[in-house]
């Protein structure tokens, strides 16, 4: 982290009350409280479980048909997770269209042409998810059946995920830039009855087929759907709602619902893409969109199943790419009351906001963006590349007057490194707000963000994933905004950090990020997966407590610094520090500038390779650059860099040139499968499905082994002190 930028406040609120802070007040009144700030508040919400989400409740005004009996037993334990809210009926559905009047614009999808867009008002939403609600219902679906997507951040696909949620379907999707063995993997596992697809994506200036996906899909769903399943220790989903299992063969895939795309194209482009869609054995329905819509016409009323809090509502996938992806299984409740404390609380959402989420359908913050709908306010679905041309999504910002802006710390380095600051649309910007996930974001990004608005702006980063489909560090409009940190830990959840040993770490003293106390959004399990696996994921390693796998230091403000993934730990003679210390390096002003060397890095990757003994571990640094770079020249400025902003301790043994760094499918960095190929696991050990580009694999496996020999020939020339002797350690006052 830059010294001269991290830590720096770069936001103050302005003045006057924000909703956080009346419902802090109300708070007091209801329970005869004197709550200062919201330091005082988190406190009172982790040690005051049940009247702090009772409180939420209520402030939230959900619609219920029946009311709970209390909000959790007394006392429950973590594992396995506690029945939330019991003997409360409720629809997510009902709860996400009831707050936006019928003028008002609800959805506002668009791509990378401006003549694609075009606006959807609540009154014209909540008429469509009437009509896909019948049609459903007309398909035979009932409550715990799935239904799957396999399609474009679209609004025909908020459509089909609300209406799946009226009649108490349980929704997946995948995005349709997944390669059909990832499909597979996923929607063998949840067996869907309904598939919803799109027939052909824009993206990079290019209107794609997505029809030969499509039927290459449903031709491995209907092919395996005879084989005989095998048995398994029903997930903690089923027990909870009990839900009378599905072997393989009781699920059959029965509807396919094809949206053709829309937008603005030649008539050489529709020439490229089709919509029939591949019926294997005649068992197969096929439907067209318009179809499918005027099957369920009638009046705008929609009836809405009256469904237990923790029905389940959604099931979302881990990247799965050391193994079979986990089927992730949320609570309808849970999710409700988590985003609207998220959105509500502490993002401050109004009728008057327009948000906009970057993401694609196969990723959680596409879930996240849905549950904005409980402010009321306009939705922007953007479907094509954040990046062709560069500005486009801030050219698209202030065409459509968004006012939260949800990003990724990646797109925005991306940008940065391209020198992008669109001066001419400052006076057109109405953001408030920028939001970023997906990995930590560097302090000098929280300054970037002011340049890309043209005046100071709230810069909430912030933390939760897939696992919990909502959030453990927050964004908070009514705190500061440090440079390099999260600003709080969320409301009602008891968040600590923790050694190796299980004991909670001080301020700036690094260590796992685990939550100690129940959660609404804890998982129910893994949809038809043993609930061991689900259990040995998140409650094995302290036990009592949910482990979630991230490197994270508390600040001094009551915030979280995101130092990269636990299981990305880098500890080379007993130095232990995350991968995003190396990378925020080679991300830096100074890395990233005109004149530097570092400047003609494209991407990196670093990991850890063990020592012939096993001991101990050295520090490799991934490298892509292109084929003119001055590799010597380009190694030296990299190791004099990284030990200037960090330490000699932080320095790679070795640094590498390759051809590119494996992502997942969602463009994420994964470290760990590099670093079982690099220390000798077979390729077998991955699953290529998950990734982007698996055909990059082969190379670490050839460099692995070359280092391996490297390491071995150091040791038996020098004796037991085995390969690259550890750097000095800095001097006092060293960086």
């Amino acid at each position: 982290m830059s010294e001269t930028v991290q830590g720096r406040k770069v936001w103050t609120p302005p003045e006057g009350k924000t909703r956080m802070d009346l419902f802090r007040e109300r708070v007091n009144k209801e329970h005869g409280l004197d709550l200062q700030d919201y330091a005082a508040l988190h406190e009172w919400s982790i040690t005051h479980t049940g009247p702090f989400w009772q409180a939420v409740w209520d402030e939230m005004e959900i619609v219920a048909s029946q009311p709970a009996v209390e909000v959790i037993p007394e006392n429950a334990p973590m594992f396995p997770p506690a029945e939330w809210f019991p003997g409360a009926r409720l629809n997510v559905a009902e709860n996400l269209l009831k707050h936006g009047r019928d003028d008002d614009v609800a959805l506002i999808a668009c791509t990378e042409r401006e003549d694609d867009t075009h606006r959807m008002t609540y009154k014209e939403l909540r008429s469509h998810v009437a009509c896909a609600t019948r049609a459903l219902r007309k398909l035979g679906i009932k409550p715990g059946d799935t239904v799957a997507s396999y399609s474009s951040n679209t609004p025909e696909n908020l459509i089909a995920f609300l209406a799946s949620s009226a009649v108490g379907a349980v929704w997946t999707s995948v995005a349709p830039d997944f390669g059909t063995a990832g499909v597979l993997e996923r929607l063998l596992t949840v067996r869907p009855r309904v598939l919803f697809s799109v027939n052909a994506v824009l993206y990079n200036g290019k209107l794609h087929d997505h029809i030969e996906k499509l039927n290459s899909t449903i031709v491995g769903l209907l092919a395996d759907r005879h084989k005989p399943s095998a048995e398994a220790e029903p997930a903690e989903s089923e027990r909870q709602t009990k839900r009378p299992r599905l072997h393989a063969s009781e699920s059959l895939l029965e509807h396919v619902v094809v949206v053709p795309y829309s937008g603005s194209h030649s008539e050489k482009e529709q020439r490229k893409t089709g919509v029939e869609v591949m019926d294997q054995d005649g068992d197969l329905q096929r439907h067209l969109w318009s179809d499918f819509l005027a099957s369920g016409e009638g009046s705008d009323a929609i009836e809405y199943e009256q469904l237990d809090f923790n029905h389940a509502l959604w099931i979302l996938f881990s990247s799965g790419t050391t193994g079979k992806p986990k089927a992730i299984t949320h609570r309808a409740g849970g999710m409700l009351i988590q985003f609207g404390k998220e959105h509500l609380l502490h993002g401050g959402l109004t009728r008057e906001d327009v948000f906009f989420q970057h993401t694609t359908t196969g990723w959680m913050m596409w879930n996240w963006l849905v549950g904005a709908l409980l402010g009321g306010c306009s939705l922007v679905l953007y479907d094509g590349s954040p990046a062709f041309p560069t500005g486009i999504l801030w050219e698209r910002a202030a065409q459509l007057g968004i006012t939260v802006f949800g990003t990724s710390a990646a797109y925005l380095s991306l940008i940065e490194r391209r020198n992008y600051v669109p001066t001419e649309l400052h006076d057109k910007l109405k953001v408030r707000m920028i939001l970023s996930t997906g990995s930590p974001l560097r302090a000098e990004l929280y300054l970037y963000a002011e340049k890309l608005v043209g005046r100071p702006v709230m810069v909430g980063s912030i933390t939760g994933g897939t696992d919990l489909c909502s959030l453990f560090a927050d964004h908070n409009e009514s705190l500061p905004v440090y440079a390099g940190e999260l600003q709080c830990l969320g409301l009602g959840m008891d968040v600590d950090v923790y050694d190796a040993q299980g004991q909670s770490q001080p301020d700036m003293v690094e260590g796992d990020l685990v939550c100690k106390k129940p959660f609404p959004a804890q998982p129910l399990g893994f949809w038809h997966q043993p609930n061991e696996r689900y259990r040995d994921s998140y409650y094995t390693q302290y036990p009592g407590v949910w482990y979630h796998g991230d490197l994270v230091m508390r600040s001094p403000r009551g915030g979280l610094i995101m130092l990269g993934r636990s299981d990305g730990i880098l500890n080379p003679s007993g130095i232990r520090f995350g991968s995003a210390e190396i990378y925020e390096v080679l991300e830096s002003s100074e890395a990233i500038s005109e004149s530097s060397p570092l400047s003609k890095i494209t991407d990196s990757l670093v990991v850890a390779l063990k020592t012939p003994a096993k001991d101990d571990e050295v520090v490799v640094l991934f490298l892509v650059v292109p084929e003119d770079a001055e590799w010597d020249s380009l190694v030296a400025s990299v190791k004099a860099l990284i030990r200037k902003q960090r330490s000699a301790r932080h320095v790679p043994a070795y640094i590498r040139r390759v051809g590119g760094c494996p992502k997942t499918l969602n463009g994420k960095r994964v470290e760990v499968p590099v670093k079982k190929l690099i220390n000798g696991a077979p390729l077998s050990t991955i699953n290529q499905a998950t990734l982007l580009n698996p055909e990059v694999l082969q190379e670490y496996i050839d460099i692995g082994e070359q280092l391996r020999a490297e390491l071995a020939n150091a040791k038996n020339a020098q004796g037991p002190a085995a390969a690259p002797a550890p750097a000095p350690a800095p001097s006092a006052g060293a960086s």
